[in-house]
């Protein structure tokens, strides 16, 4: 009887080990595809601003500040970013510098979608600022979530 459920035991031992080896096959873990990514990320946001233009209910006078905006708050991927290929070329110094110049490109761009949030907010009415700031900013769920080691501590009530 010992010997079957040995066996028994075994035999679950081997097949779990099989499911789990195989787990992530076919998945290309560790290979990352910018272009693949950069086309989600783009679908995603032009979801995000379709299902916000809906939800303001914008007037045919408020238009014009919803095409303005749209246009300076498109997000560009490929802004300066320094190629790693070529940032494995420089020294240390050199790095520095492009990595400095990327940060000041990156500061100058987020400065100017500032500017074009500010300026297209200040045309919306009070029920559609209540909208923008509800639905604007999506809060991603798993941005809330405790790290994995640690319990899911739900957060204090705050009045």
């Amino acid at each position: 009887m010992k010997l079957k459920k040995l066996a028994f035991a075994g035999l679950l031992v081997l097949v779990c080990g099989t499911a789990f080896a195989e787990h992530g096959q076919g998945c290309d873990k560790g290979s990352f595809d910018k272009a693949h990514w950069q086309q989600r990320h783009q679908a995603h946001f032009e979801q995000h601003q379709e299902r916000l233009h809906t939800i303001l209910q914008l007037s045919s006078t408020q238009e014009n500040a919803w095409k303005a905006y749209q246009a300076q708050i498109k997000p560009n991927e490929q802004a300066g970013r320094p190629d790693g290929a070529e940032l494995n070329k420089l020294t240390t110094l050199q790095r520095l510098d492009k990595m400095e110049a990327w940060d000041k490109a990156r500061d100058t761009q987020q400065a100017e979608r500032t500017k074009a949030i500010r300026s297209f907010y200040a045309q919306l009415n009070e029920a559609q600022k209540k909208a923008f700031d509800e639905n604007a900013f999506p809060q991603h769920p798993h941005h809330d979530r405790a790290p994995h080691d640690k319990p899911h501590l739900e957060k204090p009530h705050q009045e």
